[in-house]
């Protein structure tokens, strides 16, 4: 396998005022959504602005200290990592990819300039919305074409972490690659090992019941193959990526996690 790398920085105001809970163990949950505007460059070579709405979580003692201080319009750095989970509603398997902070500080505003929604809720303008990550593909690349011929690539990436004092996890993400970038791309396979710059990205669309559905992913920016694939790691191309279930952190069954964006 690839070395595991996953990692999360955020610059935005947060929409809406932080949401505090408490397990019935005791451990603090803050629940908090960002909110910013990416710059990108268009087709055409011009520059647009694209809105995004990030929901983070932060556990225990800082979030705690910070539960109080924090409030809508806030300007805040977070540091984090990509997390998946699983779970079960009405006896059907789902999952979520949520962003775990590991630090969080409030920022200086001066300077900063903010947007609002239709809900008044404030966004930051030319915020900071970057993913790190590297692992292995679990499948083979989908190569789509979108009517006016611009190519669409969808890769599923298989990240390892280890940290310390805990079991070894894998986390799943959906990654999307465009243009160039995606034909590209469409040459890998399945467990070749990627490493992945982008940016997050939420999708939203109803399901054939009725039901609001939501999905984090990342768009990639920039993409690079290691050179020392997993032949050299002690795998090979054919290996199969681990697909086992996800252990939910101590304390946070009786929390699981929510499907609705706060927005």
């Amino acid at each position: 396998m690839a070395r595991g790398l996953n990692r999360v920085f955020l610059i935005g105001a947060l929409a809406t005022r932080p949401d505090m809970r408490y397990t019935p163990a005791g451990l603090a949950i803050l629940d908090l959504t960002l909110a910013g505007q990416d710059l990108l460059l268009s087709d055409n070579g011009g520059e647009r602005e694209v809105s995004w709405y990030h929901r983070v979580r932060l556990l225990g003692r800082q979030a705690e200290m910070w539960g109080d201080l924090l409030d809508q319009g806030q300007l805040v750095f977070v540091e984090g990592r990509l997390e998946y989970r699983q779970w079960e509603k009405e006896g059907e398997r789902r999952s979520e990819l949520q962003i775990r902070a590991d630090f969080l500080d409030p920022l200086d505003d001066r300077g900063k300039e903010r947007a609002e929604d239709s809900r008044g809720q404030p966004r930051l303008r030319a915020a900071l919305n970057q993913v790190f990550l590297m692992g292995n593909l679990t499948r083979d690349p989908e190569l789509r074409y979108t009517p006016q011929g611009t190519a669409v690539a969808r890769l599923g990436l298989a990240v390892n972490e280890r940290r310390q004092g805990a079991e070894e996890r894998t986390h799943f993400v959906e990654v999307q690659a465009w243009r160039d970038l995606a034909e590209w791309a469409a040459e890998l396979r399945k467990g070749d090992g990627l490493f992945v710059i982008g940016r997050l990205v939420n999708d939203s669309w109803t399901s054939s019941s009725g039901e609001r559905r939501f999905q984090t992913r990342v768009e990639a920016l920039r993409l690079e193959r290691p050179t020392r694939g997993p032949a050299q790691a002690g795998g090979s191309r054919s290996r199969e990526v681990q697909t086992g279930g996800v252990d939910i952190d101590e304390g946070l069954e009786d929390f699981p996690p929510e499907e609705e964006l706060p927005f």
